[in-house]
């Protein structure tokens, strides 16, 4: 190639603390063209997931040390692109490093053989790669991969060993590829059976399995098992042992270990609106040897307390059904009302697919609702309610992790219709839809992740005041809109004043029939187990049935981020960005576990 360097570079950033390597460039030699181009940005991205990754690198001081540690990377790079005549050569200046890189051309691939048996060759249909194509590592194992993928659906071998030889001749600027398929006899499953349980019935988890005997062997099978198998967070670990052929057979055992199956939970949480809270929970997971799990749960602080119990039935009626039953206790003291609340209730909830999930329920809830005005402005007494609810939704999930999820999006929909059983409310439907979406772009220096939220629901059938106030809609606060106090967002009425002359005022949020939310968030990660977050949030409650995003109240701050094994540890700190006089504090501070949305 001709020796004229690229000006499309671009350095990597460092900041102090977080980052003590020395700056560095790439260029690569070359006519400018796209190739070269995408090779340079290629080579950069890969040296920063080399500091990243490389505690033995962040341990030079003397950046020379660091850029010949680079230079050979660099090198094994060009190599795996098929640049095998590429050479690297460092300079450096002050605290930056330039690396100047000549590709060279790259090798191809003049002629592939594969060496398989007969009988299982017939039905392939290829490799992703053909003569002609360079010489690319990836590539490369990419076609390892396509054979024992084919092997593992169309053959029943013993053991896939799929290998590979490249001939690299310089002299041509070519190479010559051979993949090897390793001699392995055929075999089927004859027994199946599992060690190592003491409490889990054994037939539970063989219908896990998804394995017979006279079943075509395969690994892959097995794995899938094993997965199964954990997912029932019955099991803590899962090892297979395979027998000796014996006829055409081998037998397969699974050594299991079960894991603890009660666990006792203690939580603290605390909000500038409702000031500090603590939980406690208890659960066991194997309660009647089948899976079938029971949780009893409690939080308390200063405005509510509340005392839930759980009894989770999974397979119920079908491998991809779970039946749940609910009971629970509850007292609020709200600025706007105080309640006190005993509900029961039950869902069947089924996997319809990998990402969809539908259910149905039914809920019984008696309440008593001291509501502190009503429409007029004028105290009001308590109501009773004796409410039964059928509860339908779907949902919608491709997120990677449920409590810190950097990929993927969900949508939740729940459609609730309310049946008054005694004579102090009325009939309604309570609809909402929360939306939510991640995205992580690869490569990014601190790991980004854009999180967005939106939510919006409206309740139909019923005015205002003939809807429990428990069962309104309300806005603010942690799980809403940060900067504002916990539903401090949404209808307010006038209230007139007790002598003439005198000034109106306002009464508490009286909630809505409708809400609109939107949060938008950039997370940040610095290291494995610090990171930090800015966030913007707006939403708003009206008493009209009908959502609008026009007309919201914006709070927005930062927080910090503590990874734990489990979940997040979150600190905010928000700001309302329309303050109203008398109502609303400076700032807001929540503390809790799990990201906010």
């Amino acid at each position: 190639m001709a020796g004229l360097l690229l000006s499309a570079w671009q350095p990597a950033l460092a900041i102090p603390f977080f980052d003590q390597l020395p700056d560095f460039k790439v260029r690569v030699a070359g006519d400018r063209n796209p190739g070269d181009r995408d090779l340079q940005h290629w080579l950069r991205d890969e040296l920063r997931k080399l500091r990243k990754n490389n505690a033995a690198l962040k341990s030079y001081d003397d950046p020379r040390d660091v850029a010949r540690y680079e230079r050979g990377t660099l090198e094994k790079l060009l190599r795996s692109r098929g640049y095998y005549d590429g050479r690297v050569r460092e300079s450096v200046s002050g605290d930056t490093i330039t690396y100047r890189v000549t590709a060279g051309e790259q090798y191809r691939i003049k002629d592939i053989q594969i060496d398989m048996p007969e009988h299982l060759r017939a039905g392939f249909t290829g490799l992703p790669l053909s003569v002609g194509d360079p010489l690319e590592a990836s590539k490369v194992l990419a076609g390892v991969k396509a054979i024992e993928k084919y092997l593992g659906e169309n053959a029943c071998l013993l053991k896939i060993d799929v290998t590979y030889h490249a001939t690299i001749i310089h002299s041509e600027t070519a190479a010559r590829l051979e993949y090897r398929v390793a001699r392995s006899p055929d075999v089927h499953v004859g027994e199946v059976q599992m060690e190592g349980l003491t409490s889990v019935e054994p037939d539970f988890l063989q219908d896990k399995l998804h394995i017979e005997r006279g079943d075509c062997f395969n690994r892959d099978k097995i794995d899938a098992a094993r997965l199964r198998l954990l997912r029932t967070n019955l099991i803590s670990s899962v090892n297979s042992r395979i027998s000796e052929p014996y006829g055409g057979l081998v037998d397969v055992t699974f050594v299991l270990k079960e894991r603890r199956h009660r666990t006792v939970k203690l939580g603290v949480g605390y909000t500038s609106s409702e000031g500090a809270g603590v939980s406690a929970g208890w659960e066991h997971r194997n309660v009647l040897h089948r899976g079938e799990k029971i949780e009893v749960e409690t939080k308390v602080n200063p405005v509510q307390q509340k005392l839930t119990g759980n009894l989770l039935v999974p397979r119920f009626l079908h491998d991809k059904q779970n039946f749940t039953a609910t009971a629970e206790t509850s007292n609020e003291d709200r600025d706007s009302y105080s309640a006190e609340a005993v509900k029961v209730g039950a869902t069947i909830s089924r996997q319809l697919s990998k990402h969809r999930t539908a259910s149905i329920g039914a809920e019984l809830k008696f309440s008593q609702v001291d509501e502190q005005v009503d429409a007029q402005g004028v105290q009001d007494g308590s109501e009773n309610y004796q409410q039964l609810a059928f509860p339908v939704g779907m949902k919608w999930d491709t997120t990677d992790n449920l409590l810190d999820a950097r990929s993927g999006a969900t949508a939740a929909l729940e459609v609730k219709p309310y049946l008054e059983l005694g004579s102090d409310g009325e009939n309604f439907v309570k609809n909402t839809l929360v939306l939510t979406g991640y995205k992580s772009p690869q490569n990014w220096r601190y790991d980004p992740t854009l999180a967005l939220r939106i939510k919006a629901g409206f309740i139909s059938g019923a005015n205002n005041f003939e809807i429990p106030a428990d069962e309104r809609f309300y806005a603010g606060g942690g799980g809403s809109v940060r900067g504002y106090g916990y539903q401090a967002l949404g209808p307010r009425r006038v209230i007139p004043p007790k002598e003439p002359g005198g000034q109106s005022t306002l009464s508490d949020p009286i909630g809505g029939r409708a809400l609109s939310e939107i949060s938008i968030e950039g997370r940040l990660r610095f290291s494995d187990t610090w990171g930090g977050v800015i966030f913007v949030d707006g939403g708003n409650a009206y008493e009209d049935p009908s959502p609008n995003f026009s007309d919201l109240y914006w709070g927005a701050g930062f927080g910090v981020r503590y990874f734990t094994s489990f979940a997040p540890l979150r600190l905010d700190i928000a700001f309302p960005l329309e303050p109203r006089e008398g109502i609303d504090d400076t700032l807001q501070i929540y503390v809790s576990l799990g990201q906010a949305f």
